[in-house]
């Protein structure tokens, strides 16, 4: 495999990240991001996702790019990103080795959530982005290739980076310790990034995404799809102008089933890695 392109020859400025957080999608990444990029000494990416261990990205913008995307304050001791197409091998493979050619040393945090309910909040969220126009049966009906239900597939996911990182390098937590716990869960982190546990901040708890708040773009909306300023303008002031409410997927019970039998191995092997019974879970 060829190498990114660098940018300027010998180009050595900005830098590489410490801690990486690779998903699970739906799973409260955006908010631990959010947390983190408060604390004095973290500096974060900005945007949160930057994907760009994903094939087509780390081709087309070089390793140069990547140092030049965290904020820096004055003190800050540990850089870090988190994207969840890290955790989508189905669809992005290679991400694992390509990060441990640049960042054998990072430390990752694994954020997973009960599948059954991440695979729901997953096709609310491509449902109102655009990207998936059918119904829910139909999203999860070739669980081989459905992407909702291959991103709960955690074992499959995590195995790809335990083929280039050790154990204690990846951390796994949930989404339900973070929400039942949010400071805790942000202790947990710090201490896992040999920071001081005790910091803490009025932000922190506070959700930063919500699907209770997606709507499904409508015909107008749909046209509309490629102006992304005047499209977020109307969702905005005018959601109902170019968008309906999404409600919430409702399983037919033989399928429910079928999908619980099929991630039911995932579920004993990441619970064996994580040493974590994750009891809070439908499978």
């Amino acid at each position: 495999m060829s190498e990114p392109s660098t940018g300027a020859a010998g180009s050595t400025a900005g830098r590489l990240p410490d801690w990486i957080m690779i998903g699970a999608m739906k799973s409260a990444t955006s908010s631990l991001h959010r947390y983190l990029a408060e604390h004095p000494h973290v500096a974060t990416s900005t945007p949160k996702e930057l994907d760009f261990f994903v094939e087509h990205r780390y081709r087309e913008l070089g390793i140069d790019w990547y140092r030049q995307q965290f904020d820096d304050p004055p003190g800050a001791l540990v850089a870090g990103e988190s994207s969840v197409n890290y955790t989508k091998c189905h669809e992005f493979p290679g991400v694992a080795e390509r990060m441990h050619r640049h960042v054998p040393d990072a430390k990752l945090i694994y954020v997973l959530r009960d599948p059954i309910s991440r695979i729901e909040s997953h096709w609310v969220h491509s449902v109102g982005a655009g990207k998936w126009r059918g119904d829910f049966a139909s999203a999860v009906a070739d669980p081989d290739g459905s992407t909702m239900v291959q991103t709960s597939c955690y074992w499959t996911q995590i195995e790809q980076y335990l083929a280039h990182y050790d154990t204690g390098q990846i951390k796994v937590m949930s989404y339900e310790e973070v929400s039942a716990d949010p400071n805790g869960a942000v202790r947990e982190i710090l201490t896992y990034l040999d920071l001081d546990p005790d910091w803490t901040h009025p932000l922190i708890g506070k959700r930063i995404h919500d699907s209770k708040r997606k709507m499904r773009p409508n015909r107008l909306g749909l046209l509309l799809w490629e102006d992304r300023v005047r499209r977020r303008r109307l969702r905005k002031w005018l959601p109902w102008l170019v968008a309906t409410p999404i409600e919430k997927p409702v399983w037919d019970p033989a399928d429910r089933a079928r999908i619980a039998e099929y991630l039911a191995p995932e579920m004993d092997k990441i619970r064996s890695y994580a040493g974590k019974d994750f009891a809070e879970w439908q499978i």
